[in-house]
């Protein structure tokens, strides 16, 4: 470039801002080269303010400032994206450590990072959604969860689930107590075969792995025995199941030790039942054949005056007596003895009596023991029973004792609930006097226990002993609808309670002896003649005309003459000939309308007949009448 003067100093050192020359080209090339060394490290904030005249030096410089404007705004973009990027990154990495309150923005300028906000805020919302939803199923699961542990609990069965290496992984509160272990000292530590006897436990596990191949393998419910935490067995049912797609089973155990026990005491009784009828028939085929040979004996006795063959006749009529005597215990064990007549009976009075008589006969090395309670306690019954029942249990007492002990009687009045109905199927609730005979005697075991009851059955040494005392006990109490029950173990003593039902009966004090009188004609039939006797006494001493008729003959014939006259019939149920059921039928026949009342010895009911007992105060009896006849029952 040639040089021109220049009056303002030079071209670079020009003060005149109207001269094109007042750069040089080579001066101009450095500032371009300097602006642009600036943009490539980075800082595209200076710019080049001159303007030229020539073409291609102001192209340059407009290139070069268009290239830091580019750059500029290329540096702001990264610079944003960069900003946006990082923003998201840091929302991104919230939402990953759980924090779904993140929110990434969408109000970049650049297109690509509001989408990306708007992405991960929409992929957000779906995870909060799909979190909630969890959420509420872990809630559900959680209270499906609480709600079968609740039934588990709260079932009143014991329920166990064992994985397959036979590990308890869950227990019920139940099985705690039906084992006496606890829920820590199981889950995961204890196997199932740790709880169950050894006679069932090859059997059991054999089923385990059976059931694990196919369910179908092995039974789903069967009996086992249990053993506690203090040892003691127990009879349980089993029922197994397995867990849906896992190798796990779930198992219910029921206690079943008391219905077992329930089942032995049903099964005893009608072994006693069946023995009681057995010994029944036997018993009066034995006195049919007895009557015979002690009848002929007697006949024989009275034809022969040699003095030694008397001798032999009179032994053949005590051994047919002492047969004889055997058959009648065996009667009273079938319940099929003829009762006394029963009496009230002080028993307080009665005991303490009996007590002075039982001192004289256990022997100074056993101590006698009365436990009478303060008030007096009544009951109706043949003294000659009580004294029977009380004299076998006493004896058999005494020879439990061969080196002495305790012997103690006692007296009682107790209820019986539902409850213990329950675990007693054969005592009814209700009021019960119970007579307690204890000893601390050698005891028995489980099976005697079972089979002392029975006829000529007996612990004691060969010829001492029928084997009929006990069986007689049982015979007599069973005639009053009541119980004896035994408790003993071998060598802690043996304990007879014997359960005597109190049935309901008005007081005599409670009924106006006025309102009972009458003068209505009654028929009282009956074969007994002393019975027959006291009924018809008190009927007369109230007012009453009586007929008296001993059998159904006598009965037909004096209602068939005074039907019209006789108010009421009082029949006995079991007569010879005619029974007293045939009786009312032709009564009814000659007077439909004939009010009849049908007598028993012991309670009966029958279909459309109206019963009373015999036996009952006086009083009662005319109360029933009364009533009859003025149409109140």
């Amino acid at each position: 470039m040639q040089e021109h003067p220049c009056p303002y100093g030079g071209y670079l050192r020009c003060d005149n801002p109207f001269c094109e020359h007042r750069y040089a080209l080579s001066e101009v090339l450095h500032l371009c080269s300097d602006v642009l060394e600036r943009i490539s490290q980075g800082d595209p904030s200076q710019k080049i303010d001159l303007e030229f005249e020539r073409y291609a030096v102001q192209r340059l410089i407009n290139s070069i400032n268009k290239v830091s404007e580019e750059v500029s705004a290329m540096i702001s973009l990264t610079h944003e994206l960069a900003i946006g990027i990082c923003e998201h990154f840091d929302v991104l990495k919230r939402l990953y450590e759980g924090d779904f309150t993140a929110t990434a923005s969408e109000d970049y300028q650049i297109e690509i990072l509001r989408m990306l906000g708007h992405l991960i805020n929409k992929q957000r919302d779906r995870f909060v959604e799909y979190i909630n939803k969890i959420k509420e199923q872990h809630e559900e699961i959680l209270q499906l969860y609480e709600r079968e542990r609740t039934i588990l609990s709260s079932i009143g069965i014991a329920i166990i689930v064992v994985e397959e290496d036979m590990t308890i992984e869950y227990t019920n509160s139940e099985f705690e107590a039906l084992t006496g272990y606890k829920k820590e000292e199981i889950e995961g530590k204890m196997k199932w075969t740790e709880f169950f006897s050894e006679e069932m436990l090859d059997k059991m596990i054999e089923y385990h792995k059976l059931r694990r191949i196919s369910p179908s393998l092995a039974p789903r419910q069967y009996e086992s025995k249990l053993k506690d935490r203090n040892g003691k067995i127990k009879d349980v049912c089993v029922n197994v199941g397995m867990v849906p797609y896992t190798k796990k089973s779930i198992v219910s155990i029921i206690d079943i030790s008391e219905r077992k026990k329930i089942q032995q005491q049903l099964i005893h009784s009608q072994k006693m039942e069946s023995l009681g009828m057995l010994s029944g028939r036997v018993a009066h085929e034995f006195n049919n054949i007895l009557t015979g040979i002690i009848g002929f004996a007697g006949l024989l006795y009275t034809k022969i005056e040699e003095p030694q063959l008397r001798n032999f006749v009179e032994k053949i009529i005590d051994a047919g007596e002492r047969a004889r005597d055997l058959a009648k215990k065996l009667l009273v064990f079938s319940r099929k003895e003829e009762f006394g007549e029963p009496q009230e009976v002080n028993l307080n009075k009665y005991l303490k009596d009996f007590s002075e008589f039982v001192k004289t006969i256990i022997g100074k090395d056993i101590e006698f023991k009365l436990n009478l309670p303060e008030e007096e306690i009544f009951y109706k019954i043949d003294p000659s029973h009580l004294e029977i029942i009380l004299m076998n249990l006493v004896t058999n007492a005494r020879d439990a004792m061969p080196e002495g002990g305790e012997l103690s009687i006692g007296l009682k009045e107790i209820s019986v609930d539902v409850e213990y109905s329950y675990t007693h199927p054969l005592v009814k609730p209700g009021n019960y006097i119970v007579i307690c005979v204890s000893d601390t005697g050698i005891g028995m075991d489980e099976q005697t226990k079972q089979r002392i009851f029975e006829p000529f059955f007996t612990t004691k040494p060969k010829g001492k002993g029928t084997g009929l005392g006990l069986s007689t006990v049982f015979g007599l109490v069973r005639q009053y609808d009541g119980h004896i029950h035994v408790y003993s173990e071998p060598k802690k003593g043996t304990t007879f309670k014997i359960y005597l039902p109190v049935k309901e009966r008005k007081m005599k004090h409670l009924i106006d002896k006025n309102a009972l009188k009458g003068t209505e004609t009654i028929l009282v039939v009956d074969d007994d003649e002393h019975t027959r006797g006291f009924i018809s006494s008190f009927l007369k001493e109230y007012g009453y005309s009586v007929y008296e008729a001993k059998n159904g003959d006598e009965v037909l014939e004096i209602f068939e003459k005074n039907k019209n006259q006789i108010a009421l019939s009082l029949i006995d149920l079991v007569m010879p000939g005619i029974s007293g059921i045939e009786v009312m039928n032709q009564l009814k026949k000659i007077k439909p309308d004939a009010k009849v009342i049908i007598m028993s010895g012991h309670p009966v009911q029958l279909k459309d007949v109206i019963t009373m007992e015999k036996t009952i105060f006086p009083e009662e009896i005319l109360f029933r009448i009364r009533n009859i006849l003025d149409g109140k029952e």
